[in-house]
């Protein structure tokens, strides 16, 4: 992550902002810094940085922070996409929204917003995981957030990147 400044703030912050549940939505509000963008406009690797900090404040905030420090857990995104819509300028403040819209037995499947002005300027999907040693199960992660959790439905987007990570992952083993 190269976003040591913004994240260190994230850290600090959490202990200040209002608790919330995992399957609630974090919203950060930020703005486009000069070491952010190439030319103009935001970097496209700068997006899936910016999402990386999205996911930690979501998880800090439902109660992960300790347990992350404790068990020395590492969060792991094992895939994401993103779709572009219009470019964020710098100096431009916007809004990135992050929520988990399902799970499995070892993954969390996130949706990401970058809002500007009130409409999406990018969105993306990200898989990921917490890992100490090998994968740590899903429940072990609920047990410390919320065992009584109920998974919401698997949404159709996620039965697609689950297809396309089976595919990417085919594709990898020719190579």
């Amino acid at each position: 992550m190269r976003l040591r400044l913004r994240f260190l703030w994230l850290i600090i912050a959490s202990f200040f902002k209002t608790p919330i549940t995992l399957l609630d939505e974090s919203v950060l509000n930020l703005c486009v810094l000069p070491n952010d963008v190439d030319v103009s406009k935001i970097t496209n690797d700068r997006y899936s940085a910016l999402m990386d900090l999205g996911r930690l404040d979501l998880a800090f905030r439902c109660g992960l922070r300790n347990a992350m420090f404790k068990y020395k857990w590492v969060p792991v995104a094992t895939y994401n996409t993103i779709r572009f819509r219009y470019p964020l300028k710098i100096f431009q403040m916007y809004q990135l929204r992050t929520r988990v819209i399902w799970w499995n037995d070892t993954t969390f499947y996130w949706e990401q917003n970058f809002f500007r002005n009130g409409r999406i300027v990018a969105t993306g999907h990200v898989c990921a995981t917490v890992v100490k040693n090998g994968v740590v199960p899903s429940k072990d992660i609920l047990a410390v957030i919320g065992p009584d959790l109920a998974r919401p439905e698997m949404p159709e987007i996620v039965g697609r990147l689950i297809e396309a990570e089976n595919l990417i992952r085919e594709s990898q083993k020719t190579l």
